[in-house]
């Protein structure tokens, strides 16, 4: 079942739902919920979802590594995004708020420091997709969290577009 993008189930920050049709990728994010839909998240699906990603020319599982030096040593971290195309970051996330958070901080590292990613990608904007059959995450708690969090304090910034997508 691919699912219909409506504007009731979507919220955008700084313009990110601009930037991401100006690139002609919204479309394609219904074929990406439709994966997570067919064959979930995690590793052992992942040549399942390519199938159908690849065509669009949608990377999954692009890889950052944070990195900091303190006085005895360096310490770094790898993380990935679910999908990348195009300076557009896709994280999907059915699990929890404070995972979305998360996912959140990686996307607007990456906006800052293109030097977190291999290749010469960059993070020009942020997708988060939401399943509508999670009690948490959810559009409305996201939203909530930008604004009056990561905004107000840490000076978040990426262009972000969330969509929480029907399931049935």
């Amino acid at each position: 079942m691919r699912p219909e993008i409506r504007r009731r189930d979507t919220w955008s920050f700084n313009e990110g739902r601009e930037i991401v049709e100006k690139k002609g990728l919204k479309e394609e994010l219904p074929a990406i919920a439709e994966a997570y839909i067919d064959y979930g998240g995690g590793n052992q699906y992942l040549s399942d979802r390519r199938e159908l990603l690849d065509p669009l020319g949608w990377e999954q599982e692009v890889s950052v590594k944070f990195e900091t030096t303190t006085d005895y040593d360096v310490v770094s971290r790898r993380a990935s995004f679910d999908a990348y195309n195009d300076g557009v970051v896709v994280e999907h996330e059915s699990g929890e708020q404070m995972r979305v958070n998360w996912h959140l901080m990686k996307m607007e590292i990456a906006h800052r420091d293109p030097n977190v990613f291999s290749m010469g990608r960059t993070a020009d904007a942020g997708v988060l997709l939401i399943p509508s059959y999670v009690n948490f995450p959810t559009l409305g708690r996201t939203e909530n969290d930008v604004q009056a969090v990561l905004e107000q304090y840490f000076d978040f910034s990426i262009p972000l577009f969330v969509w929480e997508y029907p399931t049935e």
